[in-house]
């Protein structure tokens, strides 16, 4: 019986470790590419909407933060299909370097947003507002 358990308890231990290091495939790792890709457009669209807002109150508010290099890029209308044909090794590059813009336009965003918070809170209010509204 012991035998039995040792035996078990290695086996077991060598498929959870089997499975920790599981990679996903390629298929797999699309959405999540896909979805980063959508919440970056949504967060360019935010901090468009931001920008405009401080730039018809007083263009200065926002003139000593520039956006990041890739702000103004936007994904070739084939990159779907252009995942499709990446090995795992291409598309874990690509969704490192999507996680890394993502976290810089958040970055930006917060500046942005601190701007505001700072010179006119009164439009902080305004966009909390039709936020809420929007809910």
């Amino acid at each position: 019986m012991k035998l039995m358990a040792d035996n078990y308890e290695d086996d077991h231990l060598k498929a959870a470790h089997d499975h920790t290091n599981h990679k996903p495939s390629p298929d797999q790792m699309i959405p999540p590419l896909l979805a980063l890709s959508q919440n970056r457009s949504k967060l360019k669209l935010y901090i468009a909407h931001l920008t405009d807002l401080c730039h018809d109150r007083d263009p200065s508010i926002l003139s000593q933060l520039s956006p990041p290099s890739h702000y103004h890029r936007s994904d070739p209308e084939d990159w779907e299909e252009e995942l499709q044909k990446m090995s795992r090794e291409q598309l874990e590059r690509e969704l490192e370097a999507c996680e890394k813009e993502s976290g810089e336009l958040q970055e930006f965003a917060n500046s942005v947003l601190q701007q505001i918070a700072d010179y006119c809170p009164d439009i902080l209010e305004q966009v909390v507002n039709a936020l809420e509204e929007s809910c």
